[in-house]
Parts: structure tokens; sequence; C-alpha cells
């Protein structure tokens, strides 16, 4: 398997568990760790699904979707960033804010 495809799948895997989280499918983590990291795994996942794709189109025909993919990655990759830190309170869930409200 050649690296890009790795990394594309690492990041599918971590965009799952963003998503179910986001969705509020997945609430048993809060008991144990009301942390926003797993919010973060999902933006970070995010960030590694678009770079591995960036990685396939630099040499085909669509250089300008590199050129998107590659500011994708970027912009998630800083918001996952900032949510692994606990930041940016805005960028999770309305079922996340009022739980920890509590």
């Amino acid at each position: 398997m050649g690296g890009p495809v790795i990394v594309m799948l690492v990041g599918a895997v971590c965009v799952v568990l963003g998503a179910l989280a986001y969705a509020g499918l997945w609430r048993s983590w809060v008991h144990w760790n009301a942390t926003t990291q797993v919010f973060g795994f999902g933006w970070l996942g995010l960030s590694m699904l678009s770079f591995g794709a960036a990685l396939t189109q630099f040499d085909g025909p669509f250089l300008a979707l590199a050129g998107v993919l590659m500011i994708v990655y970027v912009v998630s990759g800083i918001i996952g960033f900032c949510l692994m830190l606990g930041m940016l309170r805005w960028a999770t869930p309305r079922w996340y804010r009022d739980r920890t409200r509590r």
C-alpha cells in the first residue's frame, strides 16, 4: 500500500470517530474524559484525509483540486489542534456544551 492510501485510511477512521462524537451517538466517553480531544480527532482525521487525497492529485490534471485540498488540510488541522488543546468551545456540539455546564 502506498503512503497516501495509509494516511487516508487512518484519517477516515478518525473522521468516523469524530462524526460519531459530534452526532451524539458515542457519548460514553464524556463520563471518563470531558475534554474536547475526541472532536479534535475528527478534525485531524479530515486533515489527514484531505492531505492524502491532495497527494494523489499533484501529478494529475487536477492541480487546482490539490490546492483546495491543501487549504482544507491546513484549516482543519488548525481547528483539530485547537480542539485537542481544549480551545474553540464554539466548535463543539450543543449536547456537549450543555452536558459540561452541569
